[in-house]
């Protein structure tokens, strides 16, 4: 095995683009290796093809970031997929927001473990409410909403695999804006991603 093309898909999982032709590659060495008890290998190859499909799943989650609001400009969607190691092995994504003075960023986190700490907040709204936050409904979907001065919060769970979080700060930034950020989110494209 080339060395090479070892440290690349470890340390540079961030910049390979996933391809339909490399992931089935990598499941077919896989497979070869599996078949061949080559344990190592065949896991090494496992391991690549999740990350190459997790990377294909991060760029289409950051597809689903809502346009800019009217007199809103915004950044690209920046993504990543992590390992076991990173974001807990799910997917992540964040798109910056801003209008004169204020600025808004939208994190979205799917897959990962850590969700399962975030949902015992989201399904005790008086733990949530003990804490400073408001609860809303946006979608069909539980937020909580925080404000500290120019600061503002917003976080809803979806389908308990993914966290919608924005925050923000500015005097011209509202809750309704992240209210409206939120409702803009396709939460049904978020839950079949």
């Amino acid at each position: 095995m080339n060395k090479h093309w070892l440290w690349t898909s470890l340390l540079l999982p961030g910049l390979l683009l996933a391809d339909d032709a490399e992931i089935r590659r990598a499941i077919e060495e896989g497979t070869r290796a599996y078949e061949a008890e080559e344990w190592s290998q065949a896991a090494s190859q496992f391991d690549y093809a999740a990350t190459l499909i997790r990377q294909l799943q991060a760029g289409e989650l950051g597809e689903l970031f809502p346009d800019p609001l009217p007199g809103w400009q915004a950044d690209e969607a920046d993504t990543r997929a992590g390992g076991s190691a990173m974001f807990g092995g799910g997917i992540h994504a964040s798109r910056q927001y801003r209008k004169d003075n204020a600025r808004l960023e939208m994190t979205i986190t799917k897959n990962s473990p850590l969700l399962q700490t975030m949902a015992m907040l989201f399904t005790n709204p008086s733990m949530a409410t003990m804490s400073g936050y408001k609860v809303r409904r946006i979608n069909g979907q539980t937020a909580m909403v925080k404000e500290e001065g120019n600061s503002k919060e917003l976080m809803m769970l979806v389908a308990n695999t993914t966290l919608v979080q924005l925050s923000g700060r500015g005097s011209e930034l509202t809750s309704e804006d992240l209210e409206a950020y939120a409702g803009a989110l396709d939460v049904n494209a978020l839950s079949a991603l």
